[in-house]
């Protein structure tokens, strides 16, 4: 995966979720690629719900692996959205660029 530094432009903030008191807490704040991965309209009970799907793809560091074996309690805050962490990939493990893929619903 080849990318330009340039593309990095996008502040967003990953926050991990407390098990005990279930609050959110700030882990890191970084520069990201951001794009559309996919979005659409489903009915699920009678309920229209909208959900868009967005690629972060950021610099590789150590502690960010945290979210790759456990990203259940981890979101992005990303243009005032909440984003739950869904994937997480570090392209062949070269550890130079990992995407995050984060799903909001509305």
């Amino acid at each position: 995966m080849r990318m330009n530094p340039g593309d990095f432009r996008w502040k967003i903030l990953i926050q991990e979720q407390d098990p005990d008191t279930e609050e959110w807490h700030d882990r890191w704040t970084v520069f990201a690629r951001v794009n559309k991965k996919n979005g659409g309209q489903s009915f699920n009970a009678d309920a229209d719900q909208y959900r868009a799907e967005l690629n972060f793809d950021i610099r590789y560091f150590r502690e960010i692996e945290n979210v790759r074996y456990n990203p259940q309690p981890y979101r992005i805050v990303y243009s005032g959205h909440f984003f739950k962490v869904t994937d997480y990939d570090d392209y062949m493990e070269q550890h130079a660029f990992i995407r995050i893929t984060g799903a909001h619903y509305a």
